[in-house]
């Protein structure tokens, strides 16, 4: 499966610059465009009855593509007798084809020298579309008769994997039926065919092509998302939600966390004495996690400590362990996996969930929460620290069971859920091996790449150092430049200092600073990279802004910096590090930085496209996000 190339993480080379696959839209017109091409010449020497013959199948085959398209909202509807009356109708209209297409005038349309190659292809390609309309159709159609979407849900909320389960059943039949359809256009030679039959008929060969690894792909992982969803047991969960307003190096503060628990696709929120004690003993600094040395020293001391430090490191999976040796010291046995999102991830969901009431008469949007959550409350409790984290987790725990409940429409949140993963902020470990590699597949393991095979990674990563709030002004921007004749690469992080003003909550502004002599408004960010696999890193500048907090040392094998930077309001700086690249071939490049509240632009540099060639530089952007409010929310009473 190709490595996706994502806003989160752009993703340039040999491994780049995939076609997309073809959308169901596309995927029917092929016959009606092939006949098109091929009816006028044939007409001319067998006459009007051919030309009839064709036109009935193009007719028919425009006509059952119709019906397959209503299939969807009947399906929405519930309406049973309906999906099955369309069921018939289609497999009537392409077996009338697939006659047709047999028809005494066809075979000698087929003889024709040049046109004859074309004709025979559309005649493969009806046959196969009858095959795969006969064989696989009916299962397919039998699982979406039973589906309710309103039974999808589960009471108490969660989903119903009954569904999911026969999906996974009739794969070896549809995988079948695709073996016969490609055998029935094996014979196809493209080369043969004018250039809009080509383009036609093409596309079924190409859906042909792409659907082995895709039923390989459900085959695989359908079972795994299943036991995921707790079909054949109880799944524990440890759930983050990643504050972007104070830093870290995946997202932010992770202070805010549940346990979740998932029983037959039914989802709850746990909440008892096993919770509570390994909530405390994350803000107690009782973790008993043995890390490397070299991990160590690239973070400040408190960084394996306190539970809200965890996501300092880049890569997750030792985020997870971290997460996972908690649990264990503080309750024995094992959790099943971390999951990791940030606000911004709730504001995606929230466009399909619609908005949510607070019990204090606030009403959460897509376009507000972030706001509400990262910037509002730590105005409205002022210096109550503890008071705005609770709040935060509240409604935090609130979008959650809304989320959970399952009363939103399953296609606008898939969509949401698949911006979320491409916009890089969603991150999962599990302990199980099928399991691991299906977040892998995803790219949603997060995992700091130990070779430069399947991508040539580069990356800067932020870390609050001034214990605040003030990151939810914070904007970024990275770019990439390469020195081909010196072999590396350069990243540069552009950071951006947009407080309005000093006038905010005592728990917003820098805590740290004013031991330092610093304006509580200036931001102090650790900003560290990595080598490159087999590299070596320098920065510029090469300590800082405190140059005596630089750190070095290494993670997954690789040289590591970190340096630290101090950012006043409204000012902006700059932060470079070079990687030598290893003389061995180099995969995709693929860039990877600390999600913020806002996008975060990249350019790569026309000069990586020899390092890397088949690279597009320029301008490359996150998706959009909101923009922090200019003007603080004035702070009402707690």
């Amino acid at each position: 499966m190709p490595r996706k190339q994502t806003p989160g993480r752009f993703r340039h080379g040999r491994a780049g610059n995939h076609a997309p696959a073809p959308t169901r839209r596309r995927r029917w017109p092929w016959v009606l465009l092939a006949v098109s091409v091929v009816i006028l010449a044939p007409a001319a020497i067998v006459g009007g009855i051919f030309a009839s013959q064709a036109l009935e199948v193009r007719d028919n085959l425009m006509l059952a593509k119709s019906k397959l398209a209503s299939i969807v909202d009947l399906v929405q509807e519930g309406d049973q007798e309906g999906i099955k009356a369309a069921g018939a109708d289609v497999s009537r209209l392409t077996a009338e084809a697939a006659t047709i297409v047999e028809e005494p005038l066809w075979d000698v349309a087929v003889d024709i020298p040049v046109v004859g190659a074309n004709v025979e292809a559309v005649r493969a390609a009806t046959h196969a579309t009858d095959t795969l309309v006969v064989e696989a159709m009916p299962p397919a159609l039998q699982l979406l008769a039973t589906i309710q979407i309103d039974e999808l849900k589960v009471e108490g909320g969660g989903l119903n994997l009954e569904p999911f389960t026969g999906a996974a059943a009739i794969v070896p039949t549809v995988r079948t039926a695709l073996a016969d359809a490609q055998a029935q256009v094996a014979h196809v030679d493209r080369k043969e065919l004018l250039p809009v039959v080509d383009d036609a008929v093409g596309q079924l060969l190409d859906v042909l092509d792409q659907a082995g690894p895709a039923l390989d792909m459900v085959e695989k992982y359908v079972p795994t998302l299943l036991a995921l969803a707790g079909a054949n047991e109880p799944r524990t969960y440890v759930v983050l939600f990643q504050n972007n307003a104070e830093i870290r190096a995946t997202g932010g503060n992770a202070a805010n966390g549940t346990i979740v628990t998932v029983d037959a696709g039914k989802i709850e929120m746990r909440k008892d004495e096993a919770t509570d004690a390994f909530h405390n003993a994350g803000y107690d600094g009782l973790l008993q996690y043995e890390m490397p040395e070299s991990t160590l020293s690239m973070y400040e001391w408190e960084f394996d400590a306190y539970s809200q430090n965890f996501t300092r490191t880049p890569d997750f999976p030792t985020t997870a362990a971290m997460y996972r040796s908690l649990w264990q010291t503080t309750n024995g046995g094992d959790i099943d996996g971390v999951i990791s999102i940030d606000p911004v991830v709730l504001s995606y969901l929230m466009v399909a969930t619609g908005p949510i009431a607070l019990e204090d008469g606030t009403e959460l949007t897509s376009e507000n929460v972030v706001q509400v959550l990262l910037s509002d409350t730590y105005e409205r409790f002022g210096v109550d620290g503890d008071a705005a984290d609770e709040y935060f987790g509240d409604v935090a725990g609130k979008v959650f069971d809304t989320v959970a409940a399952g009363d939103w429409d399953p296609k606008e949140m898939l969509l949401q859920l698949q911006k979320s993963m491409l916009d890089d902020r969603v991150y999962m470990w599990f302990p199980r091996e099928a399991e691991q590699e299906f977040a892998q597949e995803l790219e949603l393991d997060g995992a700091l790449a130990t070779d430069n095979v399947e991508a040539t990674e580069v990356g800067i990563w932020l870390n609050d150092a001034s214990y605040s709030k003030l990151e939810y002004y914070l904007s970024t921007k990275m770019d990439i430049s390469c020195d081909p004749a010196a072999r590396t690469v350069t990243s540069t992080v552009t950071l951006t200092n947009s407080i309005p003003s000093s006038d905010l909550s005592q728990y917003t502004l820098a805590w740290r600073n004013p031991s330092l002599g610093l304006a509580r408004t200036t931001m102090i960010l650790d900003v560290l990279s990595y080598a490159v696999p087999g590299g070596t890193l320098t920065s510029d500048p090469e300590y800082g802004d405190f140059a005596d907090w630089t750190r070095t040392g290494s993670e997954a094998g690789r040289d590591g910096r970190s340096i630290t930077m101090l950012v006043p309001m409204g000012e902006t700086k700059t932060v470079s590090f070079t990687s030598t690249l290893p003389e061995d071939e180099l995969g995709p490049l693929a860039v990877r930085y600390s999600p913020t509240v806002t996008k975060t632009p990249v350019t790569i540099a026309d000069a990586c496209t020899s390092l890397f060639p088949e690279a597009e530089p320029g301008l490359l952007e996150s998706l959009p996000l909101p923009t922090p409010s200019a003007t603080p929310t004035p702070k009402p009473t707690p």
